[in-house]
């Protein structure tokens, strides 16, 4: 029997788990959706318990699909979104009440406030959100964390309460040495206590409790969703990058062992730590990538789906003049305006349905171009991108992406490459893989070439960009 890992993906909308062999084989995947709430104006939540219970849920139907149990498991790999946050009891493990999403923007206000007062934060950061999370809570003997800190927390039956540094690191309250931030935490009147133990990317993070899967399988890599993609696609060596494009749009480029950052508004991040070592990228996001093309289709009621909106853009040369941005939920990098609307422009009488499609596909594209050209030369000027996501399934999204980068894009083999990702870091956590294993194992279907000039998707982007801004 080969050694076989399960990787755990608990993303924005789907909790998905995939069982690989280490030598990058996929024997079977399994998904549950997960429903979010907006209970007001910018405010996103979720069930933590429920969405426990679907990823739980997911593992074993994978498992069962695969005709093996968890005895057969050497190693498990944890990855899920970032920047949420989850209050629960520490004797219980049960939630204090919803989990509060990274892009719900209820603390703004708070955000400036701490802005004000010289501390770092953001709107998206728990570190604006848990005081309110906490008195909504009321008197107890609270825990809080990311979704990854919660998940191992209740697979490893309350022995672990941890986070990596790719989480800790967009959490608002790290203090990008080495550990939670004190003038932040005495601001807040927070005790330390409560937080999670900040442990390396990959290696031996927890272990699952026998009682969760029927065995006590080690948790050997546990990361941010964006950072465990990077690992489907070969490692954290400089200057390699990647794209994924789901609900959300997120590029990443990584700068190895130093941080980096080409303007304000593209930051360093933490990539993973590994060995004791902190790896760093840049990350530029559009807030609403796939989100924005299912509010075309259904919000507008064009199409009766995302797949007949791609269809119809797909046979539709151009947008007629018509141009979208995608920025619904804001702006992202290198904007970094969470204030934006979506904008759509240039409607006139001769304007239909399919060129609205073609817009809204065109929109993501251009986004893309603007982080890239951000990034500039962290890139380089012809390395290929690498893409992932489920809306890179769609053929017209993927050349529409090579013509605006004007550079190729090589879409992933696996569809879930996050989860993959994750697999591939347990296996190289637990030791089953070394770094030139972990590199053979991304793999791709080909490339897309541009199939425009340079010159040609200059202007197309210009004349986009003319139109939205």
């Amino acid at each position: 029997m080969p050694e076989l890992i399960l990787a755990l993906d608990v993303g924005t909308t789907t909790a998905t788990a995939l069982l690989a062999d280490v030598g990058g084989a996929v024997l079977a995947t399994a998904g549950r959706p997960i429903v979010t709430t907006h209970p007001g104006p910018g405010r996103a939540e979720q069930d933590a318990e429920a969405v426990l219970q679907a990823a739980l849920d997911a593992a074993r139907q994978a498992l069962a699909q695969a005709g093996l149990t968890a005895s057969d498991l050497a190693a498990v790999g944890v990855t899920s979104q970032r920047a949420s946050l989850v209050v629960w009891d520490r004797a219980t493990g049960k939630p204090a009440g919803p989990m509060v999403l990274w892009n719900d923007l209820s603390g703004s206000g708070r955000a400036a406030q701490m802005q004000a007062a010289g501390l770092f934060s953001w709107p998206q950061m728990p570190s604006c959100k848990l005081e309110a999370a906490l008195a909504a809570a009321g008197p107890g003997d609270w825990l809080w964390g990311g979704m990854e800190s919660f998940l191992v927390w209740r697979l490893s039956g309350g022995a672990a309460h941890v986070t990596d540094l790719s989480n800790a690191w967009l959490s608002g309250y790290y203090n990008f040495v080495g550990g939670w931030n004190e003038p932040i935490l005495a601001w807040q009147g927070l005790s330390e206590a409560m937080f999670p133990t900040i442990v390396d990317s990959c290696g031996p993070v927890a272990v699952c409790d026998a009682a969760v899967f029927g065995a006590a399988v080690p948790i050997t890599a546990l990361f941010g969703d964006q950072q465990a993609g990077f690992f489907a696609h070969g490692g954290v060596s400089a200057g390699t990058w990647k794209g994924t494009f789901g609900t959300s749009g997120v590029i990443i480029a990584s700068t190895g062992e130093t941080p980096a950052s080409p303007m304000p508004t593209l930051p360093p991040e933490a990539l993973a730590g590994l060995g004791g070592k902190a790896f760093f990228c840049v990350e530029g996001m559009i807030i609403t990538a796939g989100a924005a093309i299912d509010w075309v289709a259904r919000g507008l009621g064009l199409f009766s789906s995302t797949t007949a909106l791609l269809a119809a853009a797909a046979a539709t040369r151009d947008t007629g003049g018509a141009a979208f941005r995608p920025s619904l939920q804001g702006l992202g990098a290198p904007h970094a305006d969470m204030n934006a609307s979506g904008v759509l422009a240039g409607l006139h009488p001769g304007i239909g349905p399919g060129h609205l499609a073609r817009a809204a596909v065109d929109g993501i594209a251009f986004r893309a171009r603007e982080i890239a050209e951000a990034m500039g030369p962290l890139i380089g000027q012809d390395a290929p991108l690498g893409v992932d996501g489920g809306l890179t399934a769609s053929p017209v999204f993927l050349q529409a992406l090579a013509d605006a980068l004007n550079r190729p894009v090589r879409r992933h083999t696996v569809t879930e490459a996050t989860a993959y990702g994750a697999a591939m870091a347990a296996g190289f956590g637990a030791g089953l893989l070394d770094e030139a294993a972990l590199a053979a194992r991304a793999t791709y279907e080909g490339l897309i070439e541009p199939r425009v000039s340079p010159d040609e998707a200059a202007s197309q982007y210009r004349v986009w960009a003319d139109k939205v801004f």
